[in-house]
Formats: structure tokens, C-alpha cells, sequence
């Protein structure tokens, strides 16, 4: 995969260096919080390609759907078969935990991440300590637009997140003995470092995503989407991927594809008559 990382900041210096801003990326500073999701700022998505964000003091601060913190929006393509959308933390001093909400243009909530779905990163390479999660969303019917809201918890500002000594990793790393110390307790804060990519479900390296127009409310599913679910229902479940098949399946019903849970539960009768 070609990654080309961005660098974002609301700032153009930061830790006193000169930092490169892409001006479609930049955050701009607002003064106050927005209320309203069509005001506030929205960045593009660039697909397969690693996305870097700094969020500092002049990063727009979002007072909507329960969401109280510096916060940065996506505007997501409508991708046909979905989106999986990585985002990863960087823990240093201190950490910008961060929560996601993907919301349609009328408010409506089409996923959700928070403290429970984050894992812990050691270092590796050239990469820190990192707090890291995944998002998948579908279009679903009715949608026009779908937003990636991406913020922190601020009620959770006086907790900590425990990350790995460094002597625990040295050792490690060497095939030592692990020395008997304690992992450190890194403050969180409503300022730090993120990164997300966002990749089309399902996609083959070099494919096109098919990008859907708005989803109808009241027109009946065409055949074309009728045989892309059945066919990706049978595909997840052969590649054992139950939980993708059940996505799917909610998705498909949402959109009338009423014998979407008979093809789920074929399926799933015959993955099983094969062990």
C-alpha cells in the first residue's frame, strides 16, 4: 500500500519548528464552540493514505451530539461496500484519547468508538507508544452524507493511561528477564497527535471504490445492491468473518433485501457442513 503521511497542525510552528501545513488540511481556529455540524469545519478524506492530525489549542472546539472537546471532522465518501477507517494515538507527555462518532447529515449515529475498543501499541520502529482502534461503517438508507467525528472524552481528563516501561521494553527486547517496575501513567489531555486511513471494505489493492449516490428512502433495492449483499454475506462468512457477514446482514435488511437473513442463515449451514 502507498502511504504518504500529512502532517496537520491549527498551527504553523509547534514545539518551536517550522511544520508543513497542506491548507485543504488545516484546522483553523473558530474563536468559540460550534453548535451546529453544518458550520463547522470539515477536512477531505484521502483514501489509503495515512492522514496525520495534531490537534493544538486553535483546533476547533465541538459543543454537539454530546460531544464537548477540541474535535476534527471528516467528510467520508459514500463507498459502495463500506468503510474501515484506522486511527491511532500518539502517546508521548501526554495523550489525546481519542473517541469517534460517524454521523449521517441528519444527526443520526452510523458508528461508534470508544475507551473499550482502543488497544495499547509498543513501540516499534520509527512508532511510539500508541493507543490504536478501528470504525467500519456502511451507507445506509437515507444517507446523503456521513461525517467522522473524531474528539475525546473531557470527563476523562483526570484518568491516565498506563503504557510500558522503558526498561520492561529493553528487556523485552533483548530476550532479558522483565526487571520488576511498574508500567507509567500518562495524563490524558484535550491536545495531542492522531493519525487515521480510511480504506474501502473489502477492496482489492489497485480497485476503484465504487462510490453510491444518495440512498433513497422510498425507491426498493436495486438488483445490483440485492447481489452485491448476498455475495458479500456468503463471502464473510466463508472467510469465517461473522461479524462482518451480521454487518452486513443489518445493512441489507435496512435496505429491504428481505431474503438477505435466508442467504445468511445458508450460509452459515453450509460453512459448518464443511467441518
Amino acid at each position: 500500500m502507498n502511504k504518504k503521511v500529512l502532517f496537520i497542525s491549527g498551527l504553523l510552528l509547534l514545539s518551536g519548528c517550522s511544520t508543513f501545513v497542506d491548507n485543504q488540511y488545516k484546522v483553523a481556529p473558530t474563536g468559540k464552540a460550534m453548535t451546529q455540524l453544518e458550520k463547522a469545519k470539515k477536512l477531505p478524506i484521502t483514501m489509503d493514505k495515512e492522514i496525520k492530525i495534531a490537534v493544538t489549542a486553535q483546533t476547533q472546539v465541538l459543543d454537539i451530539y454530546s460531544i464537548d472537546s477540541p474535535g476534527v471532522i471528516f467528510d467520508l465518501p459514500m463507498v459502495k461496500n463500506g468503510l474501515a477507517i484506522n486511527i491511532e494515538a500518539e502517546v508521548n507527555d501526554s495523550v489525546f484519547v481519542p473517541s469517534a462518532k460517524v454521523i449521517n447529515q441528519s444527526g443520526d449515529i452510523r458508528a461508534e468508538l470508544d475507551d473499550d475498543g482502543l488497544v495499547y501499541l509498543k513501540p516499534r520502529l520509527a512508532d511510539g507508544n500508541r493507543l490504536q482502534g478501528n470504525i467500519k461503517v456502511h451507507p445506509q438508507i437515507g444517507d446523503s452524507s456521513l461525517y467522522l467525528v473524531i474528539f475525546t472524552d473531557k470527563d476523562k481528563l483526570n484518568e491516565t493511561v498506563a503504557v510500558s516501561h522503558p526498561a520492561k521494553l529493553d528487556a523485552e527486547g533483548r530476550g532479558n528477564y522483565f526487571p520488576e517496575v511498574g508500567d507509567i501513567q500518562v495524563p490524558r489531555a484535550l491536545t495531542g497527535t492522531f493519525s487515521i486511513e480510511a480504506t474501502a471494505l473489502g477492496a482489492h489493492n489497485n480497485a476503484q471504490p465504487i462510490v453510491l449516490p444518495a440512498l433513497s428512502a422510498t425507491e426498493g433495492p436495486q438488483q445490483e445492491s440485492v447481489s452485491f449483499y448476498h455475495q458479500a454475506i456468503r463471502a464473510a462468512i466463508a472467510d469465517n468473518d461473522v461479524d462482518k457477514a451480521m454487518g452486513l446482514l443489518r445493512d441489507a435488511e435496512q435496505l429491504g433485501i428481505t431474503d438477505a437473513d435466508q442467504v445468511f442463515r445458508d450460509a452459515m449451514k453450509a460453512q459448518l457442513d464443511k467441518k
